[in-house]
């Protein structure tokens, strides 16, 4: 029986110790420092995680035997590049972070029906001052981009009477979300909506993507929220929509630039709420991808195919 070595990061060995170890009596872990070095001499798979891009693509370099690459994100738009040449397999962790990143989004929808902001201002200024909040129930949710975090956010808007709708590449309805629309009829499901909530991974075909006709489709009471990647919205687009009022609000865990310097005007837009990219930490995160590296682990050594293989053409 022939050692399997495997490379974890420092800090996601600390977080889960030995359960990589302990999938299959072959595994031989290795830790990788920040730096991109390590003790292994044959290593066959890398967890990705933390690591810079200089230090993962040292240790592609020093380590030709690297057949698989798992990525702690889901979006792999930076680590293409830093892959290179690298021909092996590469995993990714879409929908593993799912669930904090869809309680985000419904913090915000909440955050703007009862109008939590003006709430906040009202108890600091000591004010008794009471304000009519809208309900979510029967508001219409569109998901741009509906795969698993989609999934998880539709679950739970479900269960605040929401009607969800979306847009997936295939088109094809899912388990929460009934009415899906193909990526080539976005604007007909943008009219739709009370909230559009950006989920699609960044490619090229995806970059820029909202722009100046897609929010003037929206109505101007509908808020657009991006837990995906800053640069799917066009910065300037936004700026404008929210300055001019051609929609409510948008509540952005994301944007382009990022991190979003100190001076930039979208801090101060009218309706815009902004967190430093943060709708997907949870004290879980770690465990959930390790888990599923885990799995997939096994699925590997037991000659079986891969979950969650990213396709480098399509970019996700």
């Amino acid at each position: 029986m022939a050692d399997v070595e495997v490379l974890i990061p420092q800090d996601v060995e600390r977080e889960s110790p030995g359960k990589v170890a302990q999938v299959d009596l072959r595994i031989r872990v290795h830790v990788v420092e920040k730096d991109g070095t390590t003790t292994a001499t044959q290593p066959r798979a890398l967890l990705l995680g933390g690591l810079s891009g200089d230090a993962t693509q040292r240790v592609l370099r020093e380590h030709p035997s690297v057949e698989w690459v798992h990525s702690f994100a889901a979006g792999v738009e930076h680590l293409l590049p830093q892959l290179g040449d690298y021909q092996g397999t590469v995993t990714n962790s879409a929908g593993l972070h799912g669930e904090p990143i869809a309680e985000w989004v419904i913090l915000m929808l909440l955050t703007h029906a009862k109008q939590l902001p003006l709430l906040l201002e009202h108890h600091r200024n000591h004010e008794w001052q009471s304000e009519r909040g809208e309900e979510l129930g029967g508001k219409t949710l569109g998901i741009v981009g509906a795969g698993g975090i989609g999934g998880a956010i539709a679950r739970r808007a479900l269960g605040l009477d929401m009607e969800v709708i979306g847009t997936r590449s295939s088109g094809e309805p899912t388990e929460h979300i009934a009415t899906m629309y193909k990526p080539d009829q976005f604007h007909e499901m943008l009219p739709r909506c009370d909230y559009v909530v950006v989920a699609t991974p960044l490619t090229s075909q995806t970059t820029g993507l909202i722009g100046e006709p897609e929010l003037r489709a929206m109505r101007d009471s509908a808020v657009i929220l991006n837990i995906a990647r800053g640069k799917v919205i066009q910065t300037d687009a936004l700026l404008r929509a929210l300055t001019e009022g051609w929609i409510a609000g948008a509540y952005l865990d994301v944007t382009d630039p990022e991190p979003l310097p100190a001076d930039h005007p979208l801090w101060t837009a009218p309706g815009a709420v902004i967190t430093a990219h943060t709708s997907g930490h949870s004290p879980r995160t770690t465990e959930r991808v390790v888990d599923f590296f885990c799995q997939n682990l096994r699925l590997w050594l037991d000659g079986q195919p891969l979950r969650n293989m990213v396709d480098r053409e399509r970019e996700y």
